[in-house]
């Protein structure tokens, strides 16, 4: 290739390649002529497309473009400006449709504005979004969690929903306090996927990362660990209630009734004076962002705004004495209440409750053992151990488990209805009523005794 001009580089004292003149503003312009280049113009003088504050900038450009031609990589420069300025154009639009994925933070805050959702369960989802998923420091101390720090290890809210991997969820969940809190964990891995899953059928991504298998085996509910109470303890428990509350535990362990469905009961809610004793389960006590109030049922969006459950006559005459001593006047008088303002009993309030009434109860059983022990040198029963473990293992027994009591005696008493149960509890979907399959060793015990007498009957010589 042959230079098509050349100037004198008088600070380098040799004749360099192409063209730099000052022009009127001060500045400098570069140029050259190619001689025969693949892609030029032969005789075609190509100029910088800006111009510079100093010559040695000029002369640089040219140098630069004379390297461009050894190498072959030649294009004329207003076609590689070109070429960058689109190349410009597509990570800038490529940039702002990133920008305009929103983070797991931004979309989980979406979706839990969504309307179909209860305030109460608003209210648990933004809590295990928070601390769990955000990983923002915890506002109270209690098991599993220390004011001031946060509940998980890795927080994720600022990774784009586009850009969550499954080893993301992975480092998340092995982050998590699943040893000390594992139902909380559960159940905010399970929001992240019905987050994410969201994130699918927005069609933000075709395959929802949130897989670990180590998740889906964690329980996400206490209830599933719960044994039912034997029904001489059930009433025991009762009995240490404060008595305007003991009531609640019957109908909670007779009825299958839910915590929030036993404190929004209203004296307008039984007839007992019919052929059938019954009581019209409708309402429920929502408490959420400091609210106590009482609102429909949590399956009433799902088809089941109420259910009429008939009450045992073994239960009518403490509903009638309770009716008569501790319910507010008023067909709309509460059953349970708040003595300083008359509102519904708060969950917290109820549960201590609870939990001190099976606490005494299971002290009761101790003492009995130990003076047992004592008079006769009897030791204390499995059973008897069992109970006391039930109640106060844990972190305690929890008032859920009188619904568990009542369902699982339903499921049995019924013959395995499961019809009957899903009506009993109000669930949904028989898949619910399932849950309720439970199988203690005395009733095991007893199913084996039953067929060890048809075998004795079958086998028995006349």
């Amino acid at each position: 290739m042959a230079d098509a001009e050349g100037d004198w580089d008088m600070a380098e004292g040799r004749r360099a390649w192409g063209k730099v003149r000052q022009l009127p503003s001060g500045r400098y312009q570069a140029s050259y002529i190619l001689g025969s280049v693949r892609g030029g113009d032969q005789g075609t003088r190509y100029t910088a497309l800006q111009t510079f504050d100093a010559k040695g900038d000029a002369w640089g450009w040219l140098d630069r473009e004379h390297r461009l031609i050894d190498r072959g990589d030649w294009t004329p420069p207003i076609e590689r400006f070109r070429e960058a300025e689109e190349e410009r154009q597509r990570k800038e639009v490529a940039r702002q449709a990133a920008a305009a994925v929103p983070t797991i933070a931004a979309y989980g805050s979406q979706y839990l504005e969504r309307g179909e959702l209860a305030a109460t369960s608003r209210d648990r989802y933004r809590q295990l979004f928070k601390f769990y998923i955000l990983a923002e420091p915890a506002t109270i101390t209690r098991r599993g969690m220390v004011k001031g720090k946060p509940v998980a290890k890795h927080g994720i809210g600022g990774v784009r929903v586009t850009e969550l991997t499954r080893a993301d969820v992975r480092l998340w969940w092995q982050g998590l306090p699943v040893s000390t809190r594992e139902s909380s964990c559960r159940q905010a891995y399970d929001l992240l996927r019905a987050i994410m899953n969201a994130a699918v059928e927005a069609e933000f991504i075709e395959v929802n990362p949130v897989q670990v298998k180590a998740a889906t085996q964690a329980q996400a509910s206490r209830e599933r660990d719960l044994d039912p109470l034997p029904i001489e303890v059930l009433y025991a428990v009762a009995e240490q209630m404060p008595e305007r509350w003991r009531l609640g535990v019957l109908l909670g362990g007779v009825l299958g009734l839910r915590s929030g469905e036993v404190r929004a009961l209203q004296r307008r809610d039984f007839s007992l004076n019919g052929e059938v004793p019954t009581v019209k389960v409708h309402q429920s006590v929502k408490e959420a962002e400091g609210k106590v109030e009482i609102g429909p049922l949590k399956t009433a969006r799902k088809g089941i705004a109420f259910r009429t459950l008939p009450i045992p006559a073994a239960l009518v005459g403490d509903v009638r004495s309770h009716l008569r001593e501790h319910t507010q006047l008023g067909r709309t008088g509460l059953l349970f209440w708040r003595t300083r303002d008359g509102g519904p009993v708060k969950s917290a309030d109820w549960l201590r409750a609870f939990k001190n009434a099976c606490k005494t109860v299971a002290n009761h059983l101790e003492e009995d053992a130990v003076r047992r022990l004592e008079q006769s040198g009897e030791q204390e029963s499995e059973e008897s151990q069992r109970i006391r473990e039930l109640l106060t293992g844990q972190g305690g027994y929890v008032f859920h488990g009188t619904r568990v009591t009542g369902l699982t005696w339903a499921y049995r008493l019924s013959g395995g209805n499961l019809r009957a149960v899903q009506a009993i509890a109000g669930h949904t979907s028989p898949k619910m009523a399932l849950r309720y399959q439970r199988a203690e060793m005395d009733y095991l015990a007893a199913v084996a005794g039953n067929v060890s007498s048809m075998i004795e009957a079958s086998t028995r010589k006349p």
